[in-house]
């Protein structure tokens, strides 16, 4: 199913609570995003490696290469975090001068204070290679301009693991086969409890009632 279809399905199979019997569009959004994000870590809890195959590509991402702090790239979108160095930016590459296949590496705080003081030789953004850390909106690169000048590059590419409130209204919601019900059901359930903005004339009602 893609964005707008199962939307529209949470928001008609909501109860008439009030009398235009509508909850905000963003409170619907709010529960399906948090309902989607948790279903994906699920995921990633049982085999990060699955999580390949929900994410979406981003071509041409700019890098911004500076010394202070590092080079460094804006996410282009906002992401569900996962519990692992690489969290939404689940892969990141690109092309060198020689059209050469380019592979970042995605590396924790820990490792790059480790990486700066000598202390990992061998390991992810040591030498040749590049590292990445990843920030709630950018992506720092380690090693890039201190390495060969052809690593040095403007643009990367990234996959993405993007918020269901993220997405295009086009998009495919991207989902296990089966987890499009526990999407719907989590949302309804969870709006359930949250009660709909209160559209009464209370004055009236109080008038009434007198």
């Amino acid at each position: 199913m893609i964005k707008r279809e199962v939307t529209s399905l949470v928001k008609n199979l909501l109860p008439k609570q009030d009398k235009t019997g509508k909850y905000h569009d963003a409170v619907v959004e709010a529960a399906l995003n948090v309902v989607y994000s948790n279903i994906l870590n699920d995921i990633h809890t049982e085999d990060a490696r699955e999580l390949d195959n929900y994410t979406t590509m981003y071509r041409n991402v700019a890098v911004t290469l500076t010394y202070e702090p590092y080079p460094h790239s804006t996410v282009p979108v906002s992401y569900i975090s996962f519990r692992d160095k690489a969290s939404g930016i689940r892969r990141i590459w690109g092309y060198d001068d020689a059209d050469t296949l380019v592979r970042f590496y995605p590396m924790d705080s820990r490792e790059v204070d480790l990486a700066q003081r000598g202390s990992m030789s061998g390991q992810a953004g040591i030498g040749a290679r590049v590292g990445y850390v990843v920030r709630s909106n950018t992506v720092e690169y380690f090693n890039m301009i201190t390495t060969s000048p052809s690593l040095r590059l403007s643009y990367v590419n990234m996959d993405i693991v993007v918020e269901f409130s993220a997405l295009d209204e086009d998009a495919v919601v991207k989902l296990p086969h089966g987890k499009e019900n526990v999407l719907i059901a989590g949302a309804l359930e969870m709006l359930g409890v949250i009660p709909p903005v209160d559209l009464r004339d209370n004055n009236a009602d109080a008038q009434r009632s007198e």
